[in-house]
């Protein structure tokens, strides 16, 4: 009745395997975009003209600078073997360096670490590496040591504090625990868990 000539087979059969192609196809290009697109996304940012650098611009070594209050009195003082100043974030990190603390009615009080690193207006230090800070003796009483490996300061407000170990000693008597905050102003310090102490008259 009806005679089939060959290229009325073929054509439908080319229809079939054009229509199953598309839409692989299609998927084989959107999983080639997604892999380029996170190979892109993850990639280390382009370096141009030195902007994603964080190089130090200045260099310091052996140097002692001190800071003023208002009406000029010595204030704070530090001391350090180098200082390196990154411009990317403005911080400062300085090696061995020696923070002191001058003060008008008390005596001085240091600070020794292995590094420091400062805020771009200086008035917050990290200290990190075999911290150990001293308030001589005053008023009776005996020199005053701290020690912890790792000291979060800030400069103007006079306050400490480390959410590691630290251990505080005057003569005989000590104390030490973790969750260590100091304050200058009202001259007290406290332990925030495992603490454990000496107290000798």
């Amino acid at each position: 009745m009806f005679n089939r000539t060959p290229g009325a087979v073929v054509q439908p059969v080319l229809r079939d395997i054009v229509t199953a192609a598309f839409p692989i196809g299609l998927m084989t290009l959107l999983a080639a975009l997604s892999y380029w697109l996170n190979i892109v996304a993850t990639a280390d940012p382009v370096d141009i003209g030195g902007r994603f650098r964080h190089d130090p611009d200045t260099i310091v070594k052996h140097f002692t600078a001190i800071s003023y209050d208002q009406t000029g009195n010595r204030k704070a003082g530090l001391q350090g073997s180098e200082l390196r100043h990154f411009p990317d974030d403005e911080s400062s990190v300085i090696q061995k360096p020696l923070l002191q603390r001058f003060y008008i009615s008390a005596a001085t009080s240091t600070v020794n670490a292995n590094q420091a690193v400062l805020n771009s207006d200086g008035s917050e230090v990290d200290l990190t590496g075999d911290v150990k800070a001293v308030r001589p003796a005053q008023g009776g009483k005996p020199a005053l040591t701290l020690t912890a490996p790792h000291m979060h300061v800030l400069v103007d407000e006079e306050r400490a504090r480390t959410p590691g170990f630290a251990r505080v000693q005057q003569g005989s008597s000590w104390i030490s625990g973790a969750g260590f905050e100091a304050d200058n102003v009202t001259q007290t310090f406290s332990f925030h868990s495992n603490v454990t102490g000496s107290y000798k008259r």
